[in-house]
C-alpha cells in the first residue's frame, strides 16, 4: 500500500484504472491531464491537482509543447490510516453525508507546490522516508488542503470521498456523451464488461450505444453551428469527434449539408 508515487512518461499516454477502498491526490509537475469517470471529464494543467475519489477512470495525458513527456505525483489516501492518524479527534470531514459530490480541482497554489518539492527528496533518496514521516507527510498535505482557497468544497469532498462513485447508469453516460471515449473505456467506467454495457445501453436508452451516441453528438454540434462562433474543428471536438474530415462526412449524411453550409443556413433564418 503505497503513500507516494512519482512517474515519468512518454507522451501522448492513455491509461484506466481503479481506486478501489481509497482516494487519490494527483499532482502534474509537467504536461496535463484529462481524467474521465462517472461524472465526466476532469483536467488538470502543470501545477494542479485533482483530488479522485473511488471509482473506475480512464485518463488521458498529454506533454508541453517543448517536451515529449509528462510527470505525475500521486499521494494515496486510505480511510484506515486517515482515521488512525487523526485518533480520537475524528475530523467531520471523514463522516460521509452520503451526498454525491465532484472530484475537486486544485489550481496552482504555492504551499502545495512546496509540498511536491519537499516531497520529490524523498523519491531521489526513499530509504530515508519510514512511516512515521510518511504519516506526517500526509498529515502536511490534509492540513494544506483545508487551508486552499476550496477548502469548503473540499471539506465537502473528504466526507464523502471514501464512499464508491455511485452513478446512475444513465447519468454516467450524460456526463460522457461528448467526450472522446471508445465504446470499450465506457464500460470500463460503467464497470461493466462490453457486452452487459450494450445490453444495459439497449435496455436504458432503447437503441444501440453506437447509434444513440451518434445522434446526441450530431444535434450537439448541429445546435452549436446554429448559436455559437467556434470553429468548425472546435465544435467537432466539443461535441465529442477526434477528426474534422470523419465529423463533416457524417455531418453531411444526416443533414444533407456540410457544417459549414448548415452553419450559413441557419445565420440567414
Amino acid at each position: 500500500m503505497p503513500l507516494f508515487q512519482k512517474a515519468r512518461f512518454k507522451s501522448p499516454f492513455l491509461m484506466q484504472g481503479e481506486l478501489k477502498e481509497f482516494a487519490c491526490f494527483f499532482y502534474m509537475t509537467e504536461g496535463s491531464m484529462h481524467s474521465f469517470d462517472a461524472r465526466g471529464i476532469h483536467s488538470i494543467n502543470p501545477k494542479e491537482a485533482l483530488l479522485k475519489q473511488c471509482g473506475n477512470y480512464v485518463q488521458r495525458y498529454i506533454s508541453d509543447k517543448d517536451s515529449n513527456e509528462c510527470e505525475a505525483i500521486a499521494v494515496y489516501l486510505y480511510p484506515e490510516l486517515l482515521k488512525e492518524i487523526y485518533k480520537n479527534e475524528l475530523p467531520s470531514f471523514l463522516k460521509s453525508e452520503g451526498k454525491g459530490v465532484q472530484p475537486k480541482k486544485l489550481i496552482q497554489n504555492q504551499l502545495i507546490e512546496q509540498y511536491m518539492a519537499n516531497l520529490s527528496i524523498y523519491f531521489e533518496a526513499p530509504e530515508t522516508l519510514d512511516e512515521d514521516l510518511g504519516i506526517l507527510k500526509l498529515r502536511e498535505l490534509m492540513m494544506i488542503m483545508l487551508k486552499s482557497e476550496q477548502h469548503k468544497s473540499i471539506r465537502k469532498l473528504l466526507s464523502e470521498i471514501f464512499a464508491p462513485v455511485n452513478v446512475q447508469f444513465k447519468e454516467t453516460i450524460q456526463h460522457n456523451l461528448f467526450n472522446d471515449l471508445s465504446m470499450e473505456q465506457l464500460a470500463f467506467i460503467c464497470n461493466m464488461s462490453l457486452s452487459t454495457f450494450k445490453r444495459t445501453f439497449k435496455k436504458a436508452f432503447g437503441e444501440s450505444p453506437a447509434r444513440y451516441i451518434k445522434e446526441q453528438r450530431l444535434q450537439h454540434a448541429a445546435n452549436l453551428l446554429s448559436c455559437s462562433e467556434n470553429t468548425i474543428s472546435s465544435i467537432a471536438y466539443d461535441s465529442g469527434f477526434n477528426d474534422v474530415t470523419t465529423f463533416s462526412v457524417i455531418f453531411k449524411e444526416k443533414y444533407g449539408q456540410s457544417p459549414s453550409t448548415f452553419r450559413l443556413n441557419q445565420s440567414r433564418k
